[in-house]
């Protein structure tokens, strides 16, 4: 990492640290959470269109695909992605779910995110959301670490069920996950795969990045709905078939 630090500081959820580096071969901002210093969100600073994270542009695409027009985002980190989101699709509505007090000031000082009518910020625990809110979506997207870790709280049967209830007919949902395909992480894979499998019928998984080797740790998008038209046409790479 660069020694070019904007920010370091704390909150009662993590360690921070922002900083202008090198990532990925491009220059960018990075947001680096706990004390071995994962990347956990970013934005590159060259004229490339591509967001800098390969499961942020995978995000994009399925976007893209899908025409939503109402968005749940849980995980908001440097909130890179509803900045993205907002300035390709002018009409969209964003919900996003954040936890940790302290990102958004982090996003506005340093990812130049500027919220509008069109996005709405919350602060408070994903599954927390979920149990209180009627609203409704075309597309739930989770986004949501401690760490590496996708909390169990989102993972779980319970959480399955109330991504399908919150979506509307049509609707799907897709989350990031941290595994490996092979090997003891893939068991993260497998999890997710077997609570998805209780609240719908269509599954599939897609890997962010292209030619990595699959017992290395690396980002996927596990996607989930039951009704509409299989999601690969959406994605530039290929699906991967189902663990488990």
């Amino acid at each position: 990492m660069s020694n070019d630090v904007l920010f370091e500081g704390d909150s009662e959820y993590g360690h921070y640290i922002v900083a202008d580096t090198i990532y990925a071969g491009r220059p960018a901002r990075v947001l680096y959470s706990g004390q071995h210093e994962a990347a956990q969100s970013g934005a590159a600073r060259d004229d490339k269109p591509e967001l800098l994270f390969d499961y942020n542009q995978r995000f994009m695409e399925l976007v893209t695909g899908l025409e939503p027009k109402r968005v749940l985002l849980i995980g908001g980190g440097a909130f890179t992605l509803p900045k993205a989101l907002m300035e390709a699709w002018p009409s969209l509505e964003l919900d996003v779910v954040e936890l940790d007090p302290l990102l958004l000031p982090l996003a506005r000082r340093y990812f130049d995110f500027k919220p509008t009518k069109r996005v709405q910020v919350f602060q408070t625990d994903g599954a927390d959301f979920l149990q209180q809110t009627s609203e409704v979506y075309d597309l739930i997207m989770i986004d949501a670490f401690t760490h590496t870790t996708v909390p169990a709280t989102l993972q779980s049967r319970a959480a399955a069920s109330q991504f399908r209830d919150h979506l509307r007919p049509g609707g799907v949902v897709a989350m990031n996950c941290i595994a490996t395909y092979h090997g003891l992480r893939s068991a993260v894979l497998q999890r997710q795969i077997s609570a998805f499998r209780t609240a719908f019928s269509r599954l599939e998984m897609f890997p962010a990045s292209p030619d990595q080797s699959l017992w290395l740790l690396q980002n996927f998008i596990v996607t989930a709905h039951n009704t509409g038209p299989e999601l690969r046409a959406y994605f530039r790479y290929q699906p991967l078939e189902l663990p488990g």
